[in-house]
């Protein structure tokens, strides 16, 4: 006789194994109401796995708005201490520059030299009581090397040199210094910039670049250390990233983590200077949040 399959839970099943006896024993009812308590339980499994399975959900979407407030918020207090840097450089800078005062030279005055002479008396016939000047015979005159005027003026003896210095000397006025044009050293680090230096990408991406290459040290996790690290560095000419320096730290592991991931960088677009490409400094805050707090 072929064997064939039973179901242990079906109505003919259960007859026949009560087939004669008391009915209306427990286990009659029992076995008359398993399938509906079997297919309760798994309704009832079904509806809990749903629910589990929207908690697990639930959960990561919540996670993920946690990790996105808190790179919006890093963003934002870097863009707000970049902007406390920059306001705080331009005070330095206009406090350092000293006001160039204008001198005008005074225009140097040339006093003339004149010929010295001596008055000569016209020969006139006068009376004796009315003769005022001295009279010199000729004899006297040739002796004495003295111009002969029409007056007495003091001066020089030197009637050559009187002709060669009148030809020579030209009075000129000064001429204005003129100020010498301001050009920016060569290796002048700028701490202020017409146009900040940026991130390829921008904000956004930095963050990203940030929260990808960050490996939270095993040290400061275990002994539940976490904060702001603020590392400053040099964005050169050509956008690469140097001398990389811990403003204000935290731990000695999270610092070092900070320095490594800000010296990883790529090259950044440069701060520029009347469109001219200048190296400038950069203030970046780097946050370490332990998961769990």
């Amino acid at each position: 006789m072929a064997k064939r399959s039973v179901d242990l839970t079906s109505k003919e099943w259960r007859d026949l194994v009560f087939k004669g006896k008391n009915q209306e024993f427990g286990a009659y009812q029992l076995r008359k109401d398993s399938a509906k308590r079997h297919n309760m339980a798994a309704l009832y499994t079904l509806i809990g796995l749903v629910v589990v399975g929207l908690l697990v959900f639930g959960y990561s979407k919540y996670a993920d708005y946690r990790d996105e407030q808190a790179r919006l918020a890093l963003a934002e207090q870097a863009e707000k201490m970049s902007q406390i840097a920059m306001e705080q450089a331009q005070e330095e800078e206009a406090q350092e520059e000293p006001e160039q005062q204008k001198y005008e030279q005074p225009p140097q005055e040339v006093k003339e030299e004149v010929l010295a002479t001596v008055q000569e008396t016209q020969i006139a016939i006068v009376k004796k009581e009315e003769l005022k000047n001295e009279v010199r015979d000729v004899e006297t005159r040739q002796e004495d090397n003295t111009a002969r005027g029409v007056v007495n003026q003091e001066g020089s003896d030197d009637a050559d040199r009187m002709k060669a210095v009148k030809e020579q000397v030209v009075v000129k006025a000064p001429e204005p210094t003129p100020e010498p044009e301001k050009k920016p050293a060569p290796e002048q680090i700028f701490t202020a910039v017409e146009q900040q230096a940026q991130f390829p990408g921008g904000q956004g991406a930095l963050m990203k670049f940030l929260s990808s290459n960050i490996r939270y040290p095993e040290s400061a996790q275990q002994n539940d250390i976490q904060g702001r690290v603020i590392v400053k560095f040099v964005v050169e000419r050509d956008g690469s990233v140097s001398q990389a320096q811990v403003v204000k730290g935290v731990d000695r592991a999270l610092d070092q983590e900070a320095l490594r991931v800000v010296r990883k960088m790529p090259r950044w677009q440069p701060g520029k200077n009347n469109g001219v490409a200048v190296r400038s400094w950069f203030t970046l805050p780097v946050t370490f949040r332990l998961q769990n707090q």
